[in-house]
């Protein structure tokens, strides 16, 4: 896409609100509960202006549409972004311009220009040397809590551990997570009679302008986790914490995309990436002058084997309580789960290989005992999802080399390279044990519907 083309936008912020200017109109308005709005009160110039880039850069994210069109099939976009932050010179350097910058594109594979101008003079909160919790306990740690299978998975194990000395902190675009991850929590804590771990939550929410109904709205939103880790920086900050988990399993973090062509242009999800937590380690450990590290405590495993101690504690029932459909927010409303899409076949596969069953109900379509054929955007990645998986137990050359090309294309170090391969097999191994049969029985059905609007397309249904 030719910087010509480029979205010019102009953003600065308001005590609960981002609003952003220029090609495009729109205000983001963050809704923090009382103990995040208290921790939001110590943070640094500079940490208050890190969550508002952060929330600048999601809000644009989500209104300016990727839009493929001649020489750019994939729809990347070039956008131009002034920023007015308190610490104009901090955020005027070199290196943090590039240090962001780096991070942005290499979260979306989109082209992204940055300057920074004064913001408006306000008062702005001192250091504190200690901070006044609004909490009994102390927190030593602080983790993402997003309420899905792998932060309800990592949680749990810590949990079962001995480790109950948390802060998670929840951001997210639903009104209804906060109450649905608090009452995961408790619900934890009951069961394991350990201490409830404390809970701090921001939701953000789009205010009118070019927003006003999903269909205009961007769904990939692949920067939501610079917002994340903003979020959980400037908190760890403020409550004088250097480590930052992230419950992620080791296949999620690297996401390999299941097709050569899916890894550039955003869409391959890298949020939880190494490569990307290192970038955000830094960047946070310059804004907060202290180290503040973000980790993968379960790196080393696939989402099954996170669920594997869940089931011998008795909290298999439990897990079932989060949600990992892509469509939740806007379609499943009554079951919670659509079962079709990537978030969902992810979900029962790894429910599945742990041995876990499912109620019935779980899903809008079931997807293994439901006659009905799958959509054709599902059909598409079951068959991508089940093909990969064999080809990859089958040492595809192909195969291997487009890990290659993944691992070394996203900055993994070449002495990780064969633990990640060794990973993604067990994962594969799991993926055709539990859903192998489903290419005859669902896949065909789809791929004829495929076929008859679209000829041109042929479908490898083979597992």
């Amino acid at each position: 896409m030719s910087q010509d083309n480029a979205k010019s936008l102009s953003i600065h912020a308001t005590p609960d609100r981002i609003h952003v200017r220029g090609d495009i109109e729109q205000d983001l308005r963050l809704l923090a509960d009382a103990p995040l709005r208290s921790l939001l009160s110590r943070p640094t110039a500079r940490g208050v202006d890190l969550l508002n880039v952060a929330a600048g850069v999601y809000a644009v994210d989500r209104v300016i549409k990727r839009k493929p069109g001649k020489g750019n099939d994939i729809g990347i976009r070039s956008l131009r972004l002034s920023f007015a932050v308190h610490d104009l010179a901090f955020w005027q350097r070199d290196e943090i311009i590039e240090a962001v910058t780096e991070l942005l594109v290499f979260l979306t594979d989109e082209n992204w220009s940055l300057s920074f101008e004064s913001a408006a003079a306000s008062p702005l909160p001192q250091d504190q040397l200690r901070l006044d919790l609004p909490w009994t306990q102390r927190p030593r740690r602080i983790a993402l809590y997003s309420g899905g299978l792998d932060s309800a998975a990592g949680l749990a194990s810590r949990v079962l551990a001995g480790v109950d000395d948390y802060l998670l902190v929840t951001v997210g675009h639903q009104s209804g997570l906060r109450h649905r991850c608090a009452d995961q929590i408790q619900r934890l804590s009951a069961l394991t009679q350990t201490t409830r771990q404390l809970h701090t939550t921001m939701v953000v929410a789009l205010r009118g302008g070019a927003a006003k109904r999903i269909s205009r709205q961007e769904r990939s939103q692949r920067s939501r986790a610079f917002l994340f880790c903003a979020t959980a920086a400037v908190v760890a900050q403020a409550c004088e914490i250097e480590d930052i988990e992230v419950f992620e399993n080791g296949v999620g973090a690297i996401n390999l995309p299941l097709m050569t062509g899916m890894l550039a242009g955003g869409l391959a999800t890298r949020g939880a990436h190494p490569t990307f937590l290192k970038l955000m380690s830094q960047l946070a450990s310059a804004v907060a002058e202290k180290p503040i590290r973000y980790s993968l405590p379960f790196a080393t495993q696939t989402k099954a084997e996170m669920l594997v101690p869940l089931k011998a504690q008795g909290l298999a029932d439990w897990a079932q309580l989060s949600r990992s459909c892509v469509h939740t927010s806007w379609r499943e409303r009554k079951t919670g789960h659509c079962g079709q899409c990537p978030g969902c076949i992810e979900r029962r596969q790894a429910f599945a290989a742990a041995g876990i069953a499912e109620p019935a109900g779980q899903y809008s379509l079931d997807l293994v005992s439901d006659p009905k054929p799958l959509t054709r955007d599902s059909a598409d990645y079951l068959r991508c999802y089940l093909n990969d998986a064999a080809a990859c137990l089958a040492n595809d050359p192909l195969m291997q080399r487009r890990l290659h090309w993944h691992l070394t294309g996203t900055q993994v170090p070449s002495e990780q390279h064969a633990a990640v391969a060794e990973r993604q097999r067990r994962h594969a191994q799991e993926v055709i044990n539990t859903l192998g049969h489903l290419s005859p029985q669902r896949v065909l059905k789809a791929a004829a519907i495929r076929r008859d609007s679209h000829p041109s397309i042929s479908l490898d249904t083979s597992p």
